[in-house]
């Protein structure tokens, strides 16, 4: 609703425990049928629904430290913890890169996925083996998790030498980029450019600790100030913490709206029945689009998949 300073007031009670719960949903249902409906490999599933359980961890502790109890009666508690985890949107927004790009094609992109994990993962052993290797502590350490890594490979259905050749999976800032035949970007491109925009781009930034995270504004004052509030004149310093409750409201709407797109991403692709899943997102989706990133989000893509898709009320 929006009161009469033109301000959004949205009650996180509409959508926060509907959200955790309904992710919670697709959590099992992915596992559980997500081979059946997705296609791909028999582990499309499970690695999918580790994502977004990793993703429903992040949400649900950014509500956790930012409780009312929490702040109110942790003394230990300081609005830099909530400025600071607030970085964690970043990684929402690249689980949603890789859901998505998952579910483009998961015959391809589910093996590409787990192969260039094993790669990596066999990289950094014979890394730390160059390194450290004549230590009889670090060898056996290398080598029973050499021995791990080299059988979740036989498990996964892959030879060592098809996973040491696999290309490395692209991060988000570089597959954005990458442009096709005619210098065209793909519709999911140009969708996930979206995440590169306006604030969005600020996670980014303060993932990285790059300069302009902290001149930046992610509310009323620029993020710096958070982490140096104790060194402003007394008679200032209210006002940082008077202004975190905008910054908190604005950047958990956010965390709230990019796995709300992961769990409709799957949903649209799934069609899984039961549990009324299509009605929970169309209630969190109503609560969260006064909010102008959601609004955008959901104008440029999900009205459209959830209208080709069947999910409706």
């Amino acid at each position: 609703m929006s009161r009469a300073d033109g301000k959004i007031i949205i009650d996180a009670k509409t959508f926060q425990e509907l959200l955790g719960k309904l992710t919670q949903t697709m959590v099992e249902k992915v596992f559980r049928e997500g081979r059946t409906h997705i296609g791909g490999p028999d582990f499309v599933g499970g690695d999918i629904a580790i994502m977004l359980r990793y993703s429903l961890s992040i949400y649900s502790l950014l509500f956790y430290l930012n409780a009312d109890v929490r702040r109110s009666e942790d003394v230990d508690w300081s609005v830099r913890y909530g400025v600071t985890a607030m970085s964690l949107v970043r990684s929402l927004i690249d689980c949603l890169y890789n859901i998505t790009l998952i579910l483009e094609n998961p015959v391809v992109k589910a093996v590409e996925y787990r192969k260039s994990g094993l790669r990596k993962t066999l990289e950094a052993l014979n890394e730390d083996q160059q390194r450290y290797g004549g230590d009889p502590k670090w060898d056996e350490y290398i080598r029973q998790r050499r021995e791990a890594v080299e059988q979740f490979v036989r498990i996964s259905g892959f030879t060592m030498a098809e996973v040491m050749n696999q290309p490395m999976w692209q991060t988000l800032g570089l597959y954005i980029n990458t442009k096709g035949p005619g210098g065209t970007l793909t519709p999911h491109q140009q969708f996930l450019k979206t995440f590169t925009y306006t604030e969005w781009r600020q996670y980014s930034a303060l993932s990285h600790g790059a300069y302009e995270s902290f001149i930046g504004t992610m509310g009323h004052l620029p993020v710096g100030v958070y982490y140096v509030s104790d060194f402003l004149p007394h008679e200032n310093r209210p006002k940082v913490d008077e202004s975190y409750d905008i910054f908190v409201s604005k950047h958990l709407g956010r965390a709230a709206t990019v796995l709300l797109c992961m769990v409709t991403e799957l949903q649209a692709r799934c069609r899984f029945e039961g549990a009324n899943i299509n009605e929970r997102i169309c209630q969190v989706w109503e609560a969260l689009t006064p909010l102008s990133q959601a609004k955008e989000l959901y104008d440029v893509r999900y009205k459209h998949l959830m209208d080709d898709r069947g999910i409706s009320n």
